[in-house]
């Protein structure tokens, strides 16, 4: 029996079965650009050597019929990958395609023409067509690829040939095959790899497509990463209905992060036999329009992406703390072909309980009117009047109460402090020892004291980051060159931590303070004053020491400049950007303020003020 869903190498997808080109499919349309961009791909991944790992370049939608595939989508890829292995052959000396299996039944010069070329015949003038260009650009991109790159040839084919992969889907028999045809043409890109692992999950359901579109349920809930996944279920209209499935999975008050037999308790609207790959091209699951949560909350943005959170709770799942965030990985560390069903629905069941734990715990970006703030919100069932007159009540979810009440702030400054920190996907080990915390203090995530044990957490986190980013052995402050953002940040926390104290002698609005995204790390006594360079400029060991040094936003860079402190403080006044500085910079800007200097003696005594908050601090 073939499978309906498989991985295939390049080699698999050349050498083993035979495929056809339809007479709808337009013809081989890609340029030398779109052949050498494949080759440069396939060259950076295994240039990066990627610990071995395969390679996945794209999806072929395919309709069987008898010993042949007609290929519904990823037609150009296909040729074009049996247009490289052609010139391979002739003009590299390569031998791994034994026969081309690729044909043109509705085209007999595309069919010609590329036999021809497999036999290295010579083709007239007059017979030239899509095909016989694609093998000319191929034949160059792989020249240029080769030799640009100072690649190993034979190590640089087997890679191409055995660790690239190409993800295969058999759509079933009794499908109107012109609406997938059209229903991928109006999609206009490939799938991307967490949509073939749910692709790939499904299938682990066999026939029963009940558990199947449950498991579908439960993920396009969890993808919905701009929203909290308990809107993506149904509640009660009014209070004295029924439960439905939403107070079910996370308890009446949606409390419950432990959650357990969550099959059992979701719905689907009707069983019916349908692909997977129906279920994962499709745009909104058709009981949506059931869910009716209330009014929605503000639009935010998560620190990080849908595919970075599903390795997240993989290795939570897993327990593994050997740990990469590299998306490209993502169908190689999950290796779906080893899971059997108990894993996809214990996995399914978890990717739930950890969005939960995510919307509710987790610092998110909220932009509200001209700036953006940092938010952790729990969302609340409450119960409103419709109409005072009739007096009927409806009930909806609310996100006005903060999760951690008095301890909310630390909470979102540590969090956030992170998350501007370390803004790439790959970079997310922070948030998954932070998850890995929740999960595994789940039975107490509702007890009042937890907010200050997650506080604690977070701190001790972050001291252990900045010992590794801000002091030198002999717990001395790093100088310039070797410290990081993250240093200017944390020293930022623990400003924020004293502020009770520090408002003795400077006048900042600490309780306005949030971290933003300044990633500049620039000198407030400039290394070349008003452009001069070395006039006036002042010793290297307090030029470049951590008292003289501040962080602001790409944007401000510019007009930072080699102005003395003094003329940057009246610019900056004038402008009234100051109190959205760093902490730090606000009190290296008011000590100036106050003496009208900023001068040796100025950086010596910040340094040693912030070297004693922060000594303080992680000695506590």
């Amino acid at each position: 029996m073939v499978e309906t869903h498989i991985s295939l190498s390049v080699n698999r997808l050349l050498n083993e079965d035979t495929y056809a080109i339809p007479l709808y499919q337009r013809n081989f349309a890609w340029t030398y650009d779109e052949i050498e961009q494949l080759l440069n791909d396939v060259a950076d991944a295994f240039q990066e050597n990627r610990d071995n790992y395969n390679y996945y370049i794209g999806t072929l939608v395919v309709n069987k019929e008898n010993d042949l595939f007609k290929i519904i989508d990823g037609q150009q890829r296909t040729t074009a990958l049996n247009l490289i292995a052609l010139a391979l052959k002739h003009e590299f000396g390569f031998d791994r395609l034994k026969a081309v299996k690729l044909t043109f039944p509705a085209r007999k010069k595309s069919n010609k023409n590329i036999q021809d070329l497999f036999a290295k015949k010579k083709i007239l003038e007059g017979d030239e067509n899509e095909l016989t260009r694609g093998y000319r650009h191929a034949r160059d991109a792989l020249k240029k690829v080769l030799e640009e790159r100072q690649l190993n040839p034979q190590s640089f084919v087997d890679y191409l040939f055995d660790k690239v992969i190409i993800f295969r889907s058999i759509l079933p028999e009794d499908l109107d095959l012109n609406l997938y045809f059209e229903r991928f043409n109006s999609r206009g890109e490939q799938l991307e790899a967490h949509e073939i692992l749910k692709a790939q999950m499904m299938s682990k359901f066999g026939e029963d497509q009940e558990m199947a579109q449950k498991f579908a349920r439960i993920w396009d809930a969890c993808a919905e990463f701009d929203k909290p996944v308990i809107k993506t279920f149904q509640i009660r209209s009014r209070p004295n209905n029924s439960d439905e499935e939403g107070e079910k999975i996370f308890g009446k008050e949606f409390t419950n992060f432990k959650l357990e037999s969550v099959f059992e308790k979701i719905r689907v609207k009707k069983i019916e036999q349908r692909s997977l790959l129906d279920a994962i091209i499709q745009t909104k699951y058709e009981s949506s329009s059931l869910v009716n949560n209330g009014v929605d909350i503000s639009n935010y943005t998560t620190v990080i992406d849908f595919p970075t959170f599903l390795l997240q709770v993989f290795f939570i799942m897993e327990g593994n703390d050997e740990t990469t965030f590299d998306d490209k990985k993502l169908l190689k560390i999950f290796e779906i072909e080893r899971r059997d069903r108990e894993w996809v629905q214990q996995f399914g069941q978890l990717l739930l309980t950890m969005k939960h734990i995510f919307d509710t715990f987790i610092v998110k970006s909220v932009q509200l009117e001209n700036e953006t703030e940092w938010q952790i919100k729990r969302g609340q069932y409450e119960t409103y009047q419709r109409n005072e007159n009739r007096g009927w009540k409806y009930v909806r979810i609310n996100y006005q109460n903060n999760t951690f009440d008095n301890l909310n702030k630390n909470i979102i400054l540590l969090q956030s402090m992170f998350a501007v920190t370390f803004t790439a996907n790959r970079d997310s080990r922070w948030l998954y020892e932070i998850l890995q915390f929740l999960f595994n203090h789940i039975e107490e995530l509702n007890q009042t004291e937890f907010a200050s044990q997650f506080k604690d957490f977070l701190e001790k986190m972050a001291v252990r980051y900045a010992e590794e980013r801000l002091f030198t052995e002999d717990k001395s402050i790093k100088k310039y060159g070797a410290i990081p953002v993250y240093a200017f940040n944390f020293v930022d926390y623990v400003l924020w931590k004293n502020r009770e104290e520090l408002k003795k002698d400077y006048d900042i609005e600490f309780k306005d303070f949030k971290f933003a995204y300044r990633r500049s790390v620039e000198h407030w006594y400039p290394q070349n004053p008003n452009g001069h360079d070395g006039e006036s400029q002042l010793p290297a060991e307090f030029l470049h020491s951590f008292g003289n040094l501040c962080i602001i936003t790409d944007s401000q860079n510019s007009r930072f400049g080699n102005s003395y402190p003094e003329a940057k403080l009246k610019q900056w006044e004038k402008e009234d950007i100051f109190h959205r500085q760093s902490l730090k910079l606000q009190m290296m800007a008011e000590i100036t303020s106050k003496k009208n200097r900023w001068d040796i003696g100025e950086i010596q005594s910040m340094e040693k003020e912030v070297e004693r908050y922060v000594q303080n601090f992680c000695n506590s």
